[in-house]
């Protein structure tokens, strides 16, 4: 499980990441920047420039103190709900830059990416910023080292969303896929089970996830809730929450 004691096991991984999004992005063809994802609306350059947005903000609103985009969205949509404004807020970015070039917005997400990991890595893990509602928080402030995991595991989702697109697997790598299953063990409560073999079995507590490709499918979103119920064994309840946490809808 992470905190803010092991949070080096994200914080190490964050350059490795971008960097292999970086080359991914670079080898591509024209017509592959235009290839439909996961994410309906988006294209695999919808979800780059999502990424880019992602970087642009959290260096915005954490490490400048600005105000942060969602508060001003608001003040404009006072009746909407959160997971609207955080719709509205992502659509609007990806539409405005989409004029931006392939080749700006890969650059720019090598600058974003080597900003975000040295900011991460010079602030004070328990130091308190924004609440992280991906680990359940319901009040005004969390710690840091639940910001930098969430950040990982946004990353390593779309990452993979990305790859997905271009016929490839999910991110797996081994050091890649150990901090975003210790990040999922986190919020689920539940403790990571990290073979020892290339070949064997991912899991959280009881509950099998498969070997590292299918694990890193699963925890990246590739499935919906029926079909992680079906590749998963473990637990009826624990399934149920494995299925509803990482089922895509």
């Amino acid at each position: 499980m992470v905190d803010a004691d092991s949070i080096a096991v994200v914080l190490d991984v964050l350059e490795p990441e971008r960097a292999a999004l970086v080359a991914l992005l670079e080898g591509l063809e024209p017509d592959d920047w235009t290839r439909s994802t996961e994410c309906p609306a988006y294209t695999i350059k919808g979800v780059a420039t999502h990424v880019l947005g992602d970087d642009l903000s959290l260096l915005s609103r954490q490490r400048e103190v600005a105000e942060n985009g969602l508060v001003r969205l608001a003040r404009d949509r006072p009746d909407a709900d959160f997971r609207t404004l955080l719709d509205t807020f992502n659509d609007r970015w990806v539409d405005a830059a989409g004029f931006l070039s392939t080749e700006l917005v890969v650059e720019l997400l090598r600058l974003t990416g080597g900003w975000t990991a040295a900011y991460y890595r010079a602030v004070d893990p328990d130091a308190w910023g924004e609440p992280v509602g991906f680990f359940g928080s319901r009040g005004s402030s969390s710690p840091y080292w639940q910001a930098i995991a969430r950040e990982y595991v946004e990353r390593w989702v779309h990452h993979s969303q990305i790859r997905r697109a271009l016929g490839l697997g999910s991110l797996a790598e081994r050091p890649l896929l150990i901090a975003g299953i210790e990040v999922a063990a986190t919020v689920g409560g539940a403790m990571a089970s990290i073979p020892t073999d290339p070949d064997g079995l991912w899991a959280l507590d009881s509950v099998v996830l498969g070997p590292a490709s299918q694990a890193a499918d699963i925890l990246t979103r590739a499935h919906i809730a029926d079909e992680v119920r079906a590749l998963v064994s473990g637990p009826v309840e624990r399934v149920e929450l494995l299925a509803a946490i990482a089922g895509r809808s």
